[in-house]
This record gives C-alpha cells, sequence and structure tokens, in this order.
C-alpha cells in the first residue's frame, strides 16, 4: 500500500463501512462495505484497509464522544478511556474554555464530566465521569512504518436517545519515533499518517493491526492530499495521565545527561549517545558515561533522543529503571534511579 492511500469510512450504531461497495461475506453480521478511497489507483491494495477497519471496532467501547458547551455554542470532540472508574482523555485544545462536558458513551449514555488536570505540556487533559466504561488497550510499540493503521473520531447525533457516529479514517504510517511535526521542538517524538483527519478530530485514538491503541491525534499538518496527522505515542498519553490521576499534575524525574542522536546503522536509529553527565545526577549515580550510547529503557528500544525523552517524561522521581547501554562496542545494563527536577 503507497503511502499516499486513505480511506473514510462510517460506522453508525456499530454498522460498519469498509470499502467496496458490498457486504462483505468474511466480515462480522451487521458489517456492510461501502465508499472508495481518495487516492488509490488499484482497488486490490485495499484488502488491507477492509480488515483493519473490523480490527478497528475492538477500540469503540472505549471510544466517546464529547459535547463542549463554552456558553457562546457547543463543539464536538472524542476522548479515549484511559483507566477504569471513567478516566476519560482529551486534549486540551478541545475543551479549553469549557462551562460543561457531556460525555456521550457509545450506546448513547450521556453523563457530565469533571476536569481533574491538564498537563500544560503535552495538552493531555484527563476528565471522569460516573461510570466505568472498559479502558483502552494501550500499546508501547510505535506502528511500523508503511502499516496500515486507523484513527477512530466520535461525533454525537442531534437524537440524545442515539448512539454516537463512530468515523474511521484509515492510512499508512509516513513515520513513527522520531522528534517531528509539532513536536520537534520540544524534544518527543511522534507518529505521522497519511489520513484524511483535521483539527476537530484532535484526542482520536489511532488503532494499529492488533486493535491495541498506538496514540492519539495531537495536530494535523499541511492540506489536501498532503494533509499528515500526527499522533501522540499511546505509552506517553497512558503514563500522562495516571501521573494526573494520582496526583493532580505530573512530577518528572531526572536522569542527569544530555545526549545526541547516535549515528544511525542501515536506517535505523543508534540509540542516544552521552554527551556530559551531570555530577551527583542519576546517570553519575548509575555509573553512565560520556561516549555510552543508550539504546533500551526496561526493554524498549530507544533509537533517538527524542524516545529516550519520550519514555523519560512522565517517570516521576524515585522510579527505577533498566538501562541497556552500548560501551566499547558491547551492550550492558544499568539500573538508574531518577532524581527529582
Amino acid at each position: 500500500m503507497t503511502a499516499g492511500v486513505v480511506l473514510t469510512v462510517v460506522l453508525v450504531a456499530m454498522v460498519l463501512a469498509t470499502a467496496d461497495g458490498v457486504r462483505d461475506a468474511s466480515a462480522p453480521s451487521g458489517t456492510w462495505v461501502s465508499g472508495v478511497p481518495t487516492t488509490e489507483a488499484d482497488l486490490s491494495q485495499l484488502t488491507d484497509v477492509k480488515r483493519m477497519t473490523i480490527v478497528a471496532t475492538s477500540a469503540h467501547d472505549s471510544t466517546v464522544a464529547l459535547i463542549v458547551d463554552r456558553g457562546s455554542g457547543t463543539s464536538m470532540a472524542t476522548g479515549l478511556v484511559a483507566e477504569a472508574g471513567g478516566i476519560i482523555v482529551v486534549l486540551q485544545p478541545t475543551v479549553a474554555g469549557a462551562r460543561a462536558i457531556t460525555v456521550v458513551e457509545p450506546d448513547g449514555t450521556r453523563l457530565a464530566a469533571a476536569r481533574v488536570g491538564t498537563d500544560a505540556t503535552t495538552g493531555i487533559t484527563v476528565l471522569r465521569i460516573a461510570d466505568d466504561l472498559p479502558a483502552a488497550d494501550f500499546t508501547d510499540t510505535d506502528p511500523a512504518t508503511g502499516s496500515v493503521v486507523v484513527a477512530m473520531a466520535m461525533e454525537p447525533r442531534a437524537s440524545a436517545r442515539d448512539a454516537p457516529e463512530l468515523r474511521l479514517y484509515a492510512g499508512t504510517v509516513l513515520y513513527a519515533g522520531v522528534a517531528t511535526g509539532t513536536w520537534q521542538g520540544t524534544g518527543f517524538c511522534a507518529t505521522g499518517v497519511a489520513a484524511p483527519l483535521s483539527t476537530n478530530d484532535l484526542g482520536s485514538p489511532l488503532v494499529d493491526a492488533s486493535g491495541a491503541v498506538t496514540g492519539i491525534l495531537d495536530a494535523v499538518i499541511g492540506t489536501g492530499s498532503q494533509r499528515t496527522s500526527v499522533f501522540l505515542p499511546a505509552e506517553l498519553v497512558r503514563d500522562v495521565a495516571a501521573q494526573i490521576v494520582t496526583h493532580g499534575s505530573v512530577a518528572h524525574g531526572v536522569l542527569g545527561l544530555a545526549a545526541t542522536d547516535a549515528p544511525a546503522v542501515a536506517g535505523v536509529g543508534g540509540g542516544a549517545e552521552v554527551e556530559t553527565v551531570t555530577s551527583g545526577g542519576a546517570a553519575a549515580q548509575a555509573g553512565l558515561q560520556v561516549g555510552d550510547v543508550v539504546t533500551g529503557i526496561d526493554g524498549q528500544v530507544v533509537r533517538t533522543v527524542a524516545e529516550l525523552s519520550t519514555r523519560l517524561y512522565a517517570e516521576p522521581p524515585g522510579a527505577e529503571l533498566r538501562l541497556a547501554v552500548v560501551r566499547g562496542g558491547a551492550t550492558v545494563y544499568t539500573m538508574v534511579v531518577l532524581t527529582q527536577g
């Protein structure tokens, strides 16, 4: 599938739209195939898109619609259930200035939401409702470049009795795990997808081939066929939300080093190469040295400084992490305890 492949489908009351305008015999009962891709010339390439629209329904029960009342009018937004107990994560721009926020559950139930807190750096905001919806299945793994993924956006329908409308946007991953787009100035990594979303869809979850949530929509760059939808990684969203729920804000543990991207090997980032180590800091106490290359944290690969920053961002002071470090051509492992910032 080419990088330009995108497909928009609509799911209303669990009636699924996919690709070719006929009923899909391989799909579950109630699944209908309709719609057309916007850029794909070879219709035989739509098999993966059709499959992905079915996979995406696994996250349906954890995706909610929001009605945001600002007094002068209302707007619509999408939220994701981050934890059991009615914990919903959204992005701050979608609820900024709200006098009241109503959450519309997948079955149409409407409940008032209370704001728990916001992380100013990422814009991740946590709401709480008096219900216990199933939490989304988050993945710590970035989607592969070139893979097909699906974004899910919810919109309330006119009648309060009706379930919200679910729109699916299937597209191809252009990049993942790199500092780019909206996050280039802040040092976080992001996932870019060729899918026709808009800023009205901020907070919408991105679902991979396993049905797990791999990110939420943070920005849309470009216009028309050149549009790229940029997603915050799921682990960052999950960990920031967990800290907001527990503490009301995000406390940041400090590693105590400065690093630069190590040279890539065969097109893959080589890790974060240590340039300086803060005297008495966590890295120094763990024995890290200038020239070491951090290549993993707690079993997760670190290919760039952006990935290192993203994986560390929501770790609190006192967190104990296992680092994989390349030193003198050999990989060694060391435990590090983050200090107070």
